[in-house]
């Protein structure tokens, strides 16, 4: 009996010394992970450590040669050859694949507008850890009109259409609620609600109060399309149709182009109205866009000589890629003043209001490698060509 009592008493001892070392010992180091690395022409290259992070790096240029032809004969021809573009994306998720992160960084001369300080385009955390909401936080395209928030690197032509320059929603800073497959993972249905500052990016000053609303919704009622990118570079057998709306609210801004433009001088603000329709269709190789905009301002004049600038306008582009990937691509638009807005809008309509244009494009690795050539022409709503002006593009575009 004294024996086993011993051993119980030793067990007991035993027990309580493995409690306390467990207790006084340092927590195991998280579970390690290998990180994964993969890369792809196009893609970049991408590093990821489990579920908790990942990192893509890719880099794109853009080769230029823009040649301008004067209306009048006697005037010189104009010629610019540089690097068009130069962008760095650094993208990802962070602490689950739900959770991820984009910035752009521009740093060729060319993306410095309207007195740009900063090379940052784009940078956004977005959460999609639900069918139908998700969340986009940061600075990044207005989501708008299709026409203007496809990407740069996946546009036909070396320029936007002169309506969207004129009448779009550039980039702010905001918070974005969205869903690309409302109340189903086959709902043709799609919606965005956002709310920004309204001035749009590379503010480093104050200005006075303002906001920016916004609201878009889409239909695709013949299933999934790849309406972020121009032209049907993949030849889908089954047709794809997206249709778009959106409304949007400026509500104090300084700004002559409402998130883009020169500011208005002494402090002075307007609220700009904007409604844009669109339409993106592809099928066996073709593919059409068409889109109308509509922007006004709440007063023509602001004072002397300060003038807000309001329009509407529209756009047709039609594209066929043949097999090897070469592709034509025409387009067509106009741009129209609204009432006693800006002068210097009103004589732009009507001069080079009408857009003409066509591009032959070569696909070495759909838009992320390829040869484009295009030529546009302005001119006046009767279509004179005598009184056009012209410009032509060559150029390389390449992501790496």
């Amino acid at each position: 009996l004294a024996g086993r009592l011993e051993a119980v008493e030793q067990d007991a001892a035993t027990r309580a010394r493995e409690e306390r070392e467990a207790r006084e010992a340092p927590p195991a180091p998280p579970a390690q992970h290998e990180p994964r690395v993969a890369g792809a022409p196009g893609g970049g290259l991408t590093v990821a450590i489990g579920d908790a992070f990942s990192l893509n790096l890719r880099t794109r240029f853009q080769i230029r040669y823009q040649l301008g032809v004067p209306q009048d004969p006697d005037q010189a021809l104009s010629q610019l050859v540089n690097i068009g573009t130069a962008r760095l994306w650094i993208s990802g998720h962070v602490l689950a694949p739900e959770l991820t992160y984009m910035i752009q960084l521009a740093v060729a001369g060319r993306d410095f507008r309207d007195g740009a300080i900063s090379p940052i385009f784009d940078a956004f955390l977005e959460w999609r850890g639900h069918r139908d909401l998700s969340v986009r936080a940061g600075q990044f395209f207005v989501p708008f009109d299709r026409l203007r928030t496809v990407r740069e690197w996946a546009l036909q032509m070396g320029d936007r259409p002169r309506p969207v320059l004129e009448l779009t929603l550039d980039r702010d800073v905001g918070v974005v609620l969205f869903s690309d497959a409302f109340l189903g993972d086959r709902s043709p249905f799609a919606w965005r609600v956002g709310v920004f500052g309204g001035g749009g990016t590379n503010l480093t000053e104050g200005r006075p109060p303002g906001a920016l609303v916004v609201g878009r919704v889409e239909l695709r009622p013949l299933g999934r399309i790849d309406d972020d990118t121009e032209g049907d570079l993949d030849r889908r057998h089954e047709p794809g149709l997206a249709l778009g709306a959106a409304f949007a609210a400026n509500f104090g801004t300084d700004r002559a182009l409402s998130t883009t433009g020169a500011r208005f001088a002494d402090g002075a603000t307007t609220d700009y109205l904007h409604f844009a329709a669109d339409l993106v269709f592809k099928w066996e190789g073709f593919a059409l866009q068409a889109e109308y905009l509509w922007k006004h301002a709440s007063a023509d004049q602001l004072a002397e000589s300060v003038f807000t600038r309001s329009g509407h306008g529209w756009v047709l582009q039609a594209s066929y890629v043949f097999d090897p990937p070469i592709e034509l691509v025409g387009r067509l638009s106009q741009l129209y003043a609204i009432g006693a807005t800006d002068p210097r809008l009103v004589e732009e309509a009507a001069r080079r209001g009408v857009e003409i244009g066509g591009g032959l494009n070569y696909y070495l690795n759909g838009h992320r490698f390829k040869l484009q050539a295009d030529w546009i022409a302005r001119m006046p709503s009767d279509f004179d060509l005598a009184q056009a002006q012209h410009v032509v593009h060559v150029q390389l575009d390449a992501m790496f």
